[in-house]
């Protein structure tokens, strides 16, 4: 019942909220044969390749629109319920899991990963899987064993990160009381097979981790200020999010003069806090497990320290939050409703917003907005990342010529230096009296390359979507 209403809420309006960036460059994998797929992948993505086939298989069964992309993730986010309340159950109790498994179908971070045409909701249910399989596995069932195998190989193939999961799983074998978990040659045999399985993708890893830093070199960024950014507005950002995903802004400034959302976040971020702190204090629960549930919740953390994950990247943490929501209920029954109450709430404005909440960029609205209003004589220029030209490729009808410097072969291993975007501009309008600028903003609006430009029109499509008309 749990994973049905999970469903129904991913189903709901499932095509309505226009593709990113990160799924149009998976939606332009689909027309490729599954060798081609593999190799393009791997080529111009940090991704290992089995995710973008799951998109693949799901594109397949259901069709290359919105809808069809991402009913497979949908599926995959509404199961992971399952795993997750199962061991919840296991380790706190059955009625208890039950309001765990519901905040999870419920909660707009879980059902924003089944509505992405991506990698996070497939992760979710492989990593809850792996958890719960381990659990029973180190507990002596011989099948669940081989299946964490699998799982774990399977996990770390569809996302790299996913090697958080395979840790925490071999971690838990250490929680459970020594008369009641398998020898340890039992596991040692196991960690064998995956390490054989999996060597011959961990070079793949190495070769995409060296792509990923290339682009992070090549943006030149000061490094003490991104630190800085990531620990006072990335870090508490990821905490509070767990619960109303993209909904919530970065931690900023800005915040103190939106009282609305200023209230959401801290309100989320008191009751993870209240959630953690009744977990960790439940002395009916070993030491040893709650301390491996903190680790699980704060060291991913560490990541930050390398990188720049967003919390969708996170859904390990859920496993110590869904753990602790489940202690928190069994201690208050109330609390239950409570919490699915409030965690509901905030569907309604995810339901009411046309972009995904992420990265507020409507593409759709954008390239209906151009071609309805374009003249035959005006040129149009895509700025929107190393796969801007694919998102406006996608949604566009009217065949019109675009250029896209920069966006138009995201599976490209090695980026070639390319002219300015400001050159580009200037070349456009040396051919044409006038041009419209679709910007999908990552960077600063497109509006400051245009200095000095008197015939302009700003278009605010979403908030991290403009169009601009500039003639010469």
């Amino acid at each position: 019942m749990v994973f049905l209403a999970g469903l129904a809420l991913r189903l709901l309006h499932l095509g309505s909220k226009s593709l990113w960036i990160d799924e149009a460059y998976a939606a332009g994998l689909m027309d490729m044969d599954p060798i081609q797929l593999v190799r393009m992948s791997v080529a111009g993505s940090p991704h290992p390749p089995l995710s973008f086939l799951f998109l693949r298989f799901s594109a397949m069964l259901f069709g290359h629109g919105e809808t069809g992309l991402r009913m497979v993730p949908a599926l995959a986010s509404a199961l992971a319920a399952v795993p997750l309340m199962l061991f919840a159950a296991r380790r706190i109790g059955r009625k208890a899991a039950l309001w765990t498994g519901i905040v999870w179908a419920v909660s707009p971070y879980s059902v924003s990963l089944g509505q992405e045409a991506w990698i996070y909701g497939i992760l979710s249910l492989l990593g809850f899987g792996l958890i719960e399989l381990a659990d029973r596995a180190w507990r002596g069932s011989r099948t669940s064993l081989r299946l964490t195998v699998a799982v774990a190989l399977a996990g770390v193939l569809v996302q790299h990160l996913f090697l958080l999961f395979t840790v925490a799983a071999l971690a838990l074998y250490f929680t459970l009381p020594r008369n009641e978990r398998i020898p340890w040659k039992k596991v040692v045999a196991a960690c064998a097979v995956f390490i054989v399985l999996y060597s011959p993708f961990a070079l793949l890893m190495l070769d995409q981790a060296s792509f990923r830093s290339e682009r992070i070199a090549r943006a030149a960024l000061d490094m003490s200020e991104v630190y800085r950014y990531r620990l006072l507005s990335r870090i508490p950002t990821v905490f509070a999010r767990l619960i109303p995903g993209g909904l919530l802004a970065e931690a900023s400034g800005s915040m103190m003069s939106d009282a609305k959302q200023l209230a959401f976040w801290g309100f989320f971020t008191l009751v993870n806090f209240f959630l953690l702190a009744v977990l960790f204090t439940r002395r009916m629960l070993s030491i040893r497990f709650r301390l491996w549930l903190a680790g699980l919740f704060f060291l991913p953390l560490l990541l930050f320290i390398v990188e720049d994950p967003t919390v969708r990247h996170l859904t390990i943490m859920w496993v110590p939050l869904g753990t602790a929501i489940a202690a928190a209920v069994d201690r208050w029954r109330p609390l239950g409703p409570v919490l699915v109450v409030s965690t509901a709430v905030m569907l309604l404005p995810y339901y009411n917003i046309s972009s995904f909440p992420y990265h507020r960029s409507d593409w759709k609205e954008a390239v209906a907005l151009v071609e309805e209003r374009i003249m035959p004589e005006e040129g149009i220029v895509v700025i929107g990342g190393n796969a801007g030209g694919l998102a406006w490729d996608y949604y566009a009808s009217a065949g019109l010529h675009r250029l896209a410097p920069g966006g138009d072969d995201p599976y490209s291993e090695h980026i070639e230096p390319g002219r300015s975007l400001r050159s580009a501009l200037d070349s456009m309008l040396a051919v044409y009296p006038s041009i419209w600028i679709v910007n999908d903003m990552w960077g600063p609006s497109a509006v400051e390359l245009l200095e000095g430009s008197d015939d302009l029109d700003l278009i605010r499509v979403s908030p991290a979507m403009e169009v601009i008309r500039v003639s010469r």
